[in-house]
């Protein structure tokens, strides 16, 4: 049930007849929540809400800071708050997955919904992977964002965007997984609905100052130093650099600060494909990929487990932070070599 759909009459009408089934709704996205995946399934709760169903957004561990400019009247709960993992049956009837259709990247929600026997439906832009869920899906790779989908979705219904913060958070999502516009996902159905949430009243400075210019002074002098001790390699054509738990904590830094210090080496004009590597608090290691967009790297994540986009993409790795870099440097310099030529 889980099909890759592109945009056309009907692509959402498995979401419109599972909504229509039933009418409390637990919303989760992935793991590491960002400004895509979170932001969609707040204004997809305020949605439902308005419609008369009930809709909670939970995420994995504690809600993001950028979270409180959207949601005043806190819809996004964090599962330590909210939720005991034997009620999850008892509170909802149904779970909505947003910005990705697998289940090993929901984390420790993983089991507690599994467990809870709770149907599922899946709205998500990434590619479709083997291991997807199956179950009710709306997948629209060629989408920039999820909530790109969802404001599709919610004008198919003939909302009136009359909820301020539902436009907010849908500007928000847009300018979060295009980078303010800049990445190659960016297409004209994205400026289309950008300029129409602008005359809705949205603005795209003010999710740009909420995500990318509200870091502590220690996050600039972090990245600093990390992009001091950064790798060009593969004739300068791949940048990469780590990160691990040790410096997070000797900057004071929180993780949601560094999501974009991967977009630096962007700058550089021989760099074609950017790794980051970063160690998690259990130990494992982030993996996040980019490209320019000559280079798709999604085929490189899927070799350690992970996925995406063809130009964004990532994975979680067991191996030692230096061990992890290695592994994801070498063929990533196979890839780029494969395509574009030897060094």
């Amino acid at each position: 049930m889980s099909t890759e759909q592109t945009p056309g009459p009907g692509r959402f009408q498995p979401l419109r007849d599972f909504l229509a089934l039933h009418n409390r709704f637990l919303l989760l996205t992935h793991i590491g929540p960002d400004g895509d995946g979170l932001l969609a399934s707040l204004a997809l709760s305020r949605y439902l809400k308005a419609i008369g169903k009930h809709a909670t957004v939970v995420t994995e561990d504690k809600v993001p800071v950028f979270v409180a400019s959207f949601d005043p009247e806190g819809f996004v709960r964090s599962r330590r708050d909210i939720l005991a993992q034997e009620d999850w049956a008892e509170r909802f009837d149904a779970c909505l997955i947003l910005d990705t259709g697998k289940a090993s990247r929901l984390g420790r929600l993983e089991e507690p919904l599994m467990a809870s026997g709770l149907p599922m439906a899946v709205v998500d832009h990434h590619i479709r992977e083997e291991d997807n869920i199956d179950c009710p899906s709306v997948i629209d790779a060629q989408a920039a964002a999820v909530g790109e989908m969802i404001a599709d979705y919610l004008d198919e219904e003939g909302y009136a965007f009359d909820d301020p913060l539902i436009t907010r958070a849908l500007m928000a999502a847009l300018v979060y997984d295009t980078g303010q516009f800049r990445f190659t996902n960016t297409s004209k159905r994205t400026l289309n609905w950008a300029a129409r949430l602008v005359e809705l009243g949205a603005s795209p400075g003010e999710a740009y100052s909420i995500f990318w210019e509200s870091n502590g002074a220690g996050s600039v002098k972090l990245l600093g130093t990390l992009m001091s001790r950064m790798a060009l390699d593969c004739g300068g054509r791949l940048a990469w650099f780590t990160l691990s738990a040790q410096e997070l904590d000797r900057f004071g830094v929180s993780r949601s600060e560094t999501e974009e210090y991967i977009s630096v080496p962007r700058s550089i004009e021989s760099v074609e494909v950017i790794a980051f590597m970063s160690e998690l608090e259990n130990g494992r290691i982030r993996v996040s990929l980019r490209s320019k967009g000559r280079v798709e790297i999604h085929d490189v994540a899927q070799i350690f487990g992970g996925g995406g986009h063809a130009f964004a993409a990532g994975a979680r790795m067991r191996p030692p932070l230096e061990e992890a870099a290695r592994l994801i440097t070498t063929e990533l310099t196979k890839k780029i070599r494969t395509v574009l030529g030897p060094d």
